[in-house]
């Protein structure tokens, strides 16, 4: 879009911090190729006032949506009238818009983004066996997505750990009552046996950080995803493609998120034009140094035994 007037739909994203954001730049990139009279704007909102920040904003009749950043995507789902089950089952949600009666509802797409990534690099996860390290919002959505579904369509083992006693348990049988799946608590990040290891832990986003996994444990055929989206690669990435396994960042779970976002605040033609093309997107989430990396070939799945 030329420019703001009063007809712009307006899309918020609180969040704290919000310095670091890509997604109002996507969104916007998206908005602008498509002609949408509609800007996406962030907006640093603490924790403490959250709620109150989610009311008085959608007093504002051209206020058609928000798209939620950490740390409030848990922390929203008591100010809605509805959420989905993806919402309720992970206990968080990443998206929010207010329906045509006038009631605010929410879903969350970060699981949809996650096994669209891995499809994206040809990274097998279903009947196979997943090690997810960490336990928390993002965990829960990672766990969701590779447990929702039927037999041939999910994973066939889901393991948790997170050093925080009880939180991979909790999470455990908060998803093992929403889907018949074997999903089970572990006592150590080892890597031993899994075909996939998913880091959702902050490990990785300081210098000096250790790996979240040993890796010289990982099978031979086993991948990494590592969800960070600063620090990268981490060290858990440079010590898996070191012994020559597929390691990738988690630039493209964002990007595949973005055709879900399109479809939930209602640009069904966006979202289909970003189905066929999200290189542009790309070209906004990868650090420069990765963009020779967007029309790379895909290879054979990898994580089969």
């Amino acid at each position: 879009m030329s420019s703001i007037q009063g007809s712009t739909a307006l899309y918020l994203l609180p969040g704290d911090p919000v310095t670091n954001v890509r997604l109002p730049r996507m969104f916007n990139e998206v908005f602008a190729r498509h002609g949408i009279d509609a800007v996406m704007v962030p907006v640093q909102v603490p924790v403490r006032d959250i709620a109150l920040f989610m009311r008085g904003a959608f007093l504002g009749a051209n206020v058609r949506g928000m798209a939620i950043a950490p740390p409030h995507k848990p922390r929203v789902l008591d100010l809605l009238d509805r959420f989905s089950i993806v919402g309720r089952a992970a206990r968080s949600v990443n998206a929010v818009r207010r329906t045509d009666n006038g009631q605010l509802e929410g879903d969350l797409f970060d699981g949809e983004g996650f096994t669209a990534a891995l499809e994206h690099f040809g990274i097998a996860w279903r009947d196979r066996r997943v090690l997810v390290l960490g336990a928390g919002v993002s965990a829960a959505a990672i766990g969701l997505a590779l447990a929702d579904g039927g037999a041939g369509n999910r994973a066939a083992r889901i393991a948790f750990y997170d050093p925080t006693a009880g939180k991979a348990a909790g999470l455990a049988a908060q998803l093992d009552s929403f889907f018949d799946a074997e999903v089970v608590p572990v006592d150590a990040p080892d890597p031993a046996g899994y075909d996939l290891v998913v880091n959702a832990t902050p490990l990785g986003l300081e210098a000096g950080d250790a790996a979240a996994c040993d890796v010289s444990r990982m099978e031979p055929h086993a991948a990494v995803f590592d969800i960070l989206l600063r620090g990268q690669p981490t060290s858990l990435v440079q010590a898996a493609r070191a012994r020559g396994l597929q390691a990738q960042p988690g630039y493209e779970m964002l990007v595949a998120q973005m055709p879900y976002y399109l479809d939930y605040f209602g640009h069904a033609e966006a979202a289909q034009g970003v189905r066929e093309d999200a290189d542009y997107l790309r070209r906004i989430v990868y650090p420069p140094a990765l963009h020779g990396e967007i029309h790379a070939p895909r290879g054979p799945a990898a994580g089969a035994a």
